[in-house]
């Protein structure tokens, strides 16, 4: 079986309706959505936010379907300057923002990703993903982190996923979609949600409406995080209908 393993609630609604409507089980409170694409038997997992949720979730894809591959998909920042909205990046090493480690993904099936990918006229690069603690809104800190890391993209979960797949030996890549650029400031999403949970949906756009430029930003952000998700949509249509020869449960093992 092929897991898609995304974060948010916009990334699971575009790739239900991919995968059609099976059933739905659910494990360490997190709701797995089984169903087929192309052929092929898969299971969609929103695992939230965050290197815990992250690295809890994949704990638990691990012992409950023990998956022969695992596609972690996602929206993610640029630190790279050159790299704009939509931009895909096969990771092929994550690390964290106080860590220098790296952790490298299977090279085979990265490899793999972007040849599928650039055989369809796909424009994907590969790259270095960074995870950090909170989310990164400011364009000074973004380079203040790509020119510490050279990292292209950064995130909150890809170090903790890589960690927790490579311990239990089950095969992944990772697809980041860029989401927002480095040379913008973009919304405070960390601040936003907590003002949606602390007074509500409404009183908070009410605020933001308060605040022509936060809101500006909280805008083009979503609408980035909306392009991110149906690019991610495009590419796991893209590797789920290759042939199996091409990328499929056959695939090398992890080494």
């Amino acid at each position: 079986m092929i897991v898609f393993a995304v974060a948010s609630e916009l990334e699971l609604r575009r790739l239900r309706r991919l995968i059609g409507s099976g059933r739905v089980e659910v494990h360490g409170g997190r709701e797995f959505f089984f169903g087929t694409m192309h052929g092929k038997d898969v299971c969609l997992v929103k695992t939230g936010a965050g290197r815990k949720n992250a690295a809890a979730a994949a704990r638990k894809i691990c012992s409950v379907l023990q998956p022969d591959l695992v596609i972690i998909a996602g929206a993610a920042g640029a630190l790279d300057p050159c790299l704009g909205v939509g931009a895909i990046v096969v990771v092929e090493s994550s690390l964290r923002e106080n860590n220098q480690e790296k952790i490298f993904c299977p090279g085979e099936y990265s490899r793999r990703v972007l040849a599928l990918l650039h055989a369809e006229r796909i424009q994907a690069s590969a790259g270095l993903c960074c995870q950090v603690r909170t989310f990164m809104h400011r364009a000074v800190d973004k380079r203040a982190l790509y020119e510490r890391t050279r990292a292209h993209v950064v995130d909150m979960e890809s170090a903790a996923f890589g960690y927790e797949f490579q311990r239990a030996g089950v095969p992944f890549v990772n697809v980041r979609i860029v989401s927002d650029t480095a040379a913008c400031d973009t919304a405070d999403m960390a601040t936003l949600v907590r003002l949606r949970y602390r007074v509500g949906r409404i009183r908070s756009l009410l605020r933001l409406c308060l605040r022509p430029r936060e809101l500006l930003r909280a805008w083009f952000f979503y609408r980035g995080m909306g392009i991110a998700a149906d690019r991610i949509a495009l590419v796991l249509s893209i590797l789920l209908g290759a042939s199996s020869e091409s990328f499929a449960t056959d695939s090398p093992a992890v080494g």
